[in-house]
């Protein structure tokens, strides 16, 4: 990893992200890129050009301080760039033009998501991210890899998988131990109706199922020294992600991204959302391959 972008927006939580994104750098020899968007049509000024001027250099001082933060801390590689434009355009452009390999960024406000989340900038920044985009709630308290471990959450199929590789480079030189699950959710009443008694044969069959796959899954990440384990559960999946993260004490959730808008299936009103909302960790999501 040589290039940790970090979209702020001048809150104290967007910048929860930090310590975060701090230790990921240290750790990884990592140059940390800050990043603020800046536009200035809501400001009450009848000449657009001392609008903008304003806005810039605000946004400029905010940046040089942060930054001054971080190298206060012993952080060695960290510089700033300030663009004005709307947040997810300026995300996308800046992590392209910088060839970053992470987009760390914090959600916040009252439903536990943010506005650079909910229905606008982390959603268009997800679906056209080329590298994993990590996000934070809120404040939450992250202790540096406290309990070494990660939660990767698999459905069974291909794309959800795609994540591993990733986790799989976090892991192995931290000596993580990475804790594969797959949530075996109720049947829909449908097909209750249909099976005409054999309800729990069926999930019973399709725990087994979901054994098998992340036994086979396991493997070859043990054969490369990566220490893993794995559990199946029955539940819903948000809810069950949420209290097998906290279960396992992890402190990372990471899931793949997939569906045809990338984060559709796993975010609008889903599941991701719904573990960003009640995640006390943060949560690393990556598209899977084909939706790139």
């Amino acid at each position: 990893m040589k290039r940790i972008l970090v979209p702020l927006d001048g809150s104290l939580l967007s910048e929860s992200i930090l310590p975060v994104a701090e230790e990921w750098a240290k750790e990884e020899g990592a140059e940390v890129i800050l990043l603020r968007a800046v536009l200035a049509h809501h400001l009450p000024f009848a000449d657009p050009t001392e609008a903008e001027v304003r806005v810039v250099k605000e946004g400029e001082t905010y940046l040089k301080e942060v930054a001054e933060r971080l190298e206060r801390r012993g952080l060695k590689r960290v510089r700033w760039v300030l663009w004005y434009d709307e947040p997810a355009t300026a995300i996308a452009e800046a992590a392209k033009r910088d060839a970053v390999d992470l987009i760390a960024m914090a959600t916040h406000g009252r439903s536990g998501l943010s506005r650079l989340l909910l229905g606008s900038v982390a959603e268009a920044v997800e679906r056209t991210a080329r590298v994993p985009v990590l996000l934070l709630r809120g404040q939450s308290a992250w202790k540096p890899w406290g309990h070494g471990k990660i939660l990767v959450p698999l459905d069974g199929s291909e794309p959800s998988g795609n994540v591993l590789p990733v986790v799989e480079r976090l892991a192995g030189p931290r000596d993580l131990s990475i804790v594969l699950l797959e949530v075996v959710e109720p049947l829909p009443s449908a097909v209750h109706a249909e099976l005409a008694g054999q309800e729990e044969e069926m999930i019973a069959a399709r725990h087994e199922d979901a054994k098998r796959y992340l036994a086979k899954v396991a493997e070859p990440l043990r054969d490369k020294g990566v220490r893993v384990g794995w559990a199946v559960r029955g539940g819903t999946a948000a809810e069950t992600i949420v209290a097998v993260a906290e279960e396992q004490q992890a402190d990372l959730i990471a899931m793949a991204t997939h569906g045809r808008t990338g984060l559709k299936r796993f975010f609008v009103g889903s599941v991701a959302e719904q573990v960003l909302r009640s995640a006390s960790v943060p949560v690393l999501l990556f598209r899977s391959v084909e939706e790139r």
